[in-house]
């Protein structure tokens, strides 16, 4: 009973992330996601550590805990 489980949208090696409350323009997040979009792991991190912006240190966070 009950309702049916919906299945995953993503492939076994993607990862989805909904991030909330976090006080930046989705302009900043935009851009921040196109150069890591399509990027290994490793290479989406290294991106990440060498940007000068302030929030992408919770985007980071983020990233390890997947």
């Amino acid at each position: 009973m009950g309702k049916e489980k919906n299945k995953r949208r993503e492939l076994d090696n993607e990862a989805k992330v909904i991030l909330r409350n976090v006080r930046v323009s989705p302009q900043k997040l935009n851009l921040v996601a196109q150069m890591i979009r399509k990027q290994s792991a490793s290479k989406a991190l290294s991106i990440l550590q060498f940007q000068k912006e302030g929030f992408l240190m919770t985007l980071k966070r983020l990233c390890v805990l997947l």
